[in-house]
């Protein structure tokens, strides 16, 4: 009987155990809880981009930057936006055709290169997707003053008197070698903000920059789409 006793008693822990073992493996683990963004209403950010161009109907490329501040929690962007097109960096070359009876060490169709830059005010709105909050799309807006514009390169920058180049380009040009007056720059972009680096975020996107009025002896119009790949840095972004 005792025997008995034993046997069942050893059971019944034995049961016990089980039954305590498949509920805490039954438990199911928590999620970790979501960490919401932390309020900026005033924040600071730089962008820096590089840019593939199709202005004045060719391709070039060319380095872009933003810098300012961010408030709503970086919804709104205000500060200073620029762009360049480096004419070092950039091997094309526009023919131009002097007029008859003038020409330059012996040559009257010239081959310039072509360069410019601009610097202006900067705007931009950038929201989250609802449904996936580390993307951001975001609409830049820079206008500014700049000048765009073509100048001789190379051997032709040995002037024949020993004068400076600049005033052989007004008098073979007319003063229409470059041009200076409002630029205006505008674009989409798309973000992508990684959660464990609040202060990144790498973006792609496209922007569209026209002069107007822009006329030189080259060409009189200067505008065209560019697409981007940057990153902006900042807090509150």
């Amino acid at each position: 009987m005792l025997h008995f006793e034993r046997t069942y008693s050893a059971l019944i822990a034995f049961a016990l155990a089980t039954c305590v073992a498949r509920g805490v493996q039954a438990e199911p683990t928590p999620a970790p809880p979501i960490k919401s963004r932390k309020s900026v209403p005033v924040g600071a950010f730089v962008d820096l981009e590089w840019r593939v161009m199709g202005l004045a109907g060719h391709v070039s490329h060319g380095p872009a930057f933003a810098a300012g501040a961010t408030f709503a929690n970086g919804l709104v962007r205000l500060g200073l936006g620029g762009i360049a097109r480096p004419g070092p960096l950039n091997p094309a070359t526009f023919s131009v055709l002097l007029p008859d009876g003038t020409t330059y060490q012996g040559q009257r169709r010239l081959e310039l290169k072509s360069d410019g830059s601009m610097l202006g005010v900067h705007l931009a709105f950038s929201g989250r997707l609802p449904f996936a909050q580390s993307i951001a799309l975001e609409l830049p807006f820079t206008v500014g003053y700049g000048g765009f514009g073509f100048y001789l390169h190379g051997q032709d920058r040995t002037t024949p008197d020993g004068r400076r180049v600049s005033e052989w380009e007004d008098e073979l040009f007319d003063g229409k070698d470059s041009f200076l007056g409002m630029v205006i720059d505008a674009g989409l972009r798309v973000g992508y903000q990684p959660p464990a680096l609040p202060w990144l975020k790498p973006y792609v996107g496209a922007a569209f920059t026209i002069v107007p009025g822009f006329e030189t002896v080259v060409r009189d119009d200067y505008f065209g789409v560019s697409g981007s790949m940057g990153v902006e840095i900042g807090y509150g972004i």
